[in-house]
């Protein structure tokens, strides 16, 4: 599992390539939506205050960390994964 600086390097390293403003927004506007989602699951659930709280902040970091590793890390392991495979099929050919 990747660590935050990982992450954030990793997010460097692909935005180059995607600096595109429209798709920033979208990734804000997706964690925000999931998160009112959760958000709606407590209410509808009736959960008091406290629980709707603690539900939202127990997703908080799951939700981000998944679309982060959905828009940044997949993308480079399997560009790192692909290389590798290269490599072992030189390797394999010599």
């Amino acid at each position: 599992m990747a660590g935050l600086m990982e992450v954030f390097l990793l997010k460097d390293r692909v935005s180059r390539d995607r600096d595109n403003i429209f798709l920033i927004l979208f990734e804000k506007a997706f964690i925000l939506i999931s998160l009112l989602v959760v958000l709606l699951v407590g209410v509808s659930l009736d959960l008091p205050a406290w629980g709707v709280g603690a539900l939202v902040g127990a997703s908080l970091g799951p939700i981000v960390y998944g679309h982060y590793y959905v828009i940044y890390i997949r993308p480079v392991k399997k560009k790192q994964n692909l290389d590798v495979e290269k490599k072992r099929r030189k390797a394999n050919r010599k």
